[in-house]
């Protein structure tokens, strides 16, 4: 086994939690720091260098699941552990669907067993992946782990094709794990500004205080802390292209700075009195209804019209099941250590992988994977058996009668999600298109996202 000394940042408001947790780690020979909190952790992460971030979900303020975007998008590298009680096993469970690596339950009494047994594993995953890194020049390639031969991967390929040469500003709409950021890499590979920079940003992951300061820099004495200028992405991203994920969580005053700067090319740092101007094109992405956040008044409306121009909606995993074989296979060529055989899917396994919704798409399917194939003692092929176990046991294959529903339930819900696409994503117009009202779109809708 390997004795890396592992990094470890440990986030949770309660001290008794942290002290445990910090002793588990210090008996395995790890270097930790604590938090008491999201804010002072993430404080933490931007100033420091960690392996793994351990941090409990509920805290007051930025909870853990807001640590865990922060880090998959600021930090994709370092893997983090939620910390959860019975009570919240479900949002643990999202919480791996988003990218955690694992989770642990406070378990009452609260000791280092599971810590202890957690950090094992993380060392021969860390240990796998170093040796499949120097033996492939690279690792994953994260296109080739979304992308598919699909029909409904094809015609966005074709689409990203037609997009790509123009200055345009796109829109890119997804659900969570489904490949936003792959199409926005994408676009711009196949730019004219593909020689210059492509830089991603999540609002959602950035403090609404610090959000424009990282988009448009500060000058110096702008707020307590900045004792020098700094420049921000967007000069960063100079002829080349930023990418704004998940943008309709900007705060209001930066939707009015991010409007301007699409209107005239042009921008002031933070406590700066000067106007600057950036050769910079815009790709955003959601998985939110933005048509719906004009309504509430939370996302203004010229900005709306002005950043999508273009929309390319990012199908999800369970309109290309057809994808999934290739995925895995993949996946798991990517997880064969050097010297060993990869591990194949039986047919039944991959029967159970396409019965699955997977609500938390190619993400959730690359953790599903990696977690099977790097946790099980098995060499041989991937049963359905081991795929049943690894997934929620909603996901089993229903019998025929459920299947006949399911596969009604789906036309539908394809039907609905075409009509929500031909009119911009706009509720209203696609419930008087579907001739029935607006309250049972949304409870059709909410249905599908809650996977029933």
């Amino acid at each position: 086994m390997s004795n890396e000394r592992i990094r470890t940042l440990i986030i949770d408001d309660e001290e008794f939690v942290r002290l445990v947790v910090e002793q588990a780690l210090r008996e395995e020979g790890c270097d930790t720091r604590t938090a008491r909190g999201g804010p002072e952790g993430l404080d933490l992460l931007r100033t420091g260098d960690f392996d793994c971030v351990i941090t409990d979900l509920r805290m007051p303020g930025v909870d853990g699941r807001a640590v865990l975007r922060w880090v998959k998008d600021q930090q994709p590298d370092v893997d983090v552990i939620v910390l959860t009680g019975h009570g919240d096993v479900k949002d643990a469970v999202t919480a791996i669907k988003d990218g955690a690596w694992d989770f642990l339950i406070k378990d009452t009494p609260f000791d280092g067993t599971a810590v202890k047994a957690a950090l094992t594993k993380l060392r021969t995953v860390r240990e796998l992946r170093r040796e499949n890194l120097a033996a492939r020049h690279g690792g994953y390639r994260q296109e080739a782990v979304v992308k598919g031969t699909s029909q409904a991967w094809h015609t966005l390929e074709t689409q990203i094709a037609q997009v790509a040469p123009s200055q345009a500003p796109v829109l890119i709409q997804g659900e969570t794990g489904s490949g936003k950021e792959v199409v926005a890499r994408l676009l711009h590979a196949q730019s004219r500004r593909a020689a210059g920079p492509c830089i991603a940003v999540n609002c959602g992951a950035v403090s609404r205080e610090l959000l424009e300061s990282e988009l448009f820099g500060y000058e110096k004495g702008a707020f307590t802390g900045a004792t020098t200028a700094k420049p921000g992405l967007i000069a960063a991203a100079e002829g080349g292209s930023l990418f704004l994920d998940e943008v309709g969580e900007m705060p209001g005053p930066m939707q009015v700075s991010l409007l301007r700067f699409l209107d005239r090319n042009e921008y002031r740092p933070v406590g700066s009195t000067r106007t600057l101007r950036a050769d910079v094109r815009i790709i955003c992405a959601t998985n939110r209804d933005l048509q719906e956040l004009v309504f509430q008044g939370r996302f203004r409306d010229d900005l709306l019209y002005r950043i999508n121009t273009v929309t390319l909606r990012v199908p999800p995993l369970r309109e290309r099941p057809e994808d999934i074989p290739g995925l895995v296979a993949h996946i798991l060529q990517n997880l064969r250590l050097p010297g060993t055989a990869t591990r194949t899917p039986t047919p039944e396994s991959l029967e159970h992988l396409g019965a699955y919704r997977w609500p938390g798409n190619v993400r959730e399917l690359r953790n599903v994977i990696e977690r099977l194939v790097l946790m099980s003692p098995n060499t041989g092929p991937i049963t359905g058996e081991e795929i049943v176990q690894a997934l929620p046991r909603s996901s089993t294959p229903p019998v025929a009668g459920e299947q006949a529903q399911r596969s009604l339930d789906e036309i539908e819900r394809q039907h609905i999600e075409r009509v929500l696409q031909a009119s911009g994503g706009n509720k209203t117009k696609a419930a008087q298109t579907l001739q029935i009202d607006y309250k049972t779109l949304l409870s059709k809708l909410k249905k599908y996202e809650s996977g029933q």
